[in-house]
């Protein structure tokens, strides 16, 4: 399934209407705000995974993400979720699944690391996008994840109005869910 509309990284407000520019399904999208990191229009390419290429594998495949994370979003039916409401949720719903995810990955509330079970988890929800299982918003981080210029917001089907959130700072809760943390949420 081609996706032919995206939302701008910088304003989740934006429907973008790609072109196809490729006949692989290669499309090209263009916000035309000029509110952008290096000012003027955005333009940015979604290129499809290859057909054979399994969407879901390994530990992934393993672990029943592509059922589990549709299952948590499903908690906020007709809401954006911050990124880290879903890693909380998954934590609580499987706790020894999450803990042998960290032991494996790390997690920035342990210590600092480029890839943790945040990267694996959003990774896996990417999968999960391109193939339309869930949407995908890159929106402005709150609370403990503002250290991030942009996150992703996570639904499902069909989507959300654009204020339509359920975020991090919302749940007012600490990383004591990942083990080992030595953070505080905010």
């Amino acid at each position: 399934m081609a996706i032919t509309r995206q939302s701008c990284p910088f304003h989740a407000d934006e429907d973008i209407l790609g072109r196809q520019v490729d006949a692989d399904g290669t499309m090209e999208f263009t916000c035309d705000r000029n509110l952008h990191p290096a000012g003027g229009p955005l333009s940015w390419l979604s290129v499809p995974e290859p057909p054979d290429m399994p969407e879901l594998y390994g530990l992934a495949d393993e672990l029943g993400l592509g059922t589990e994370l549709p299952a948590l979003l499903n908690e906020h039916p007709g809401k954006w979720v911050e990124y880290g409401v879903v890693e909380a949720a998954y934590a609580d719903a499987h706790t020894d699944d999450f803990a042998m995810l960290v032991a494996r990955y790390g997690h920035t509330a342990i210590a600092k690391k480029n890839y943790t079970v945040s990267s694996f988890l959003s990774g896996t929800l990417g999968r999960l996008s391109k193939r339309g299982d869930v949407l995908l918003s890159w929106r402005k981080p709150t609370g403990r994840w503002s250290y991030n210029a942009g996150i992703s917001w996570w639904a499902l089907p069909p989507t959300p109005p654009a204020d339509a959130e359920v975020s991090w700072e919302s749940l007012g809760r600490s990383m004591d869910y990942v083990p080992g943390a030595t953070k505080r949420s905010n």
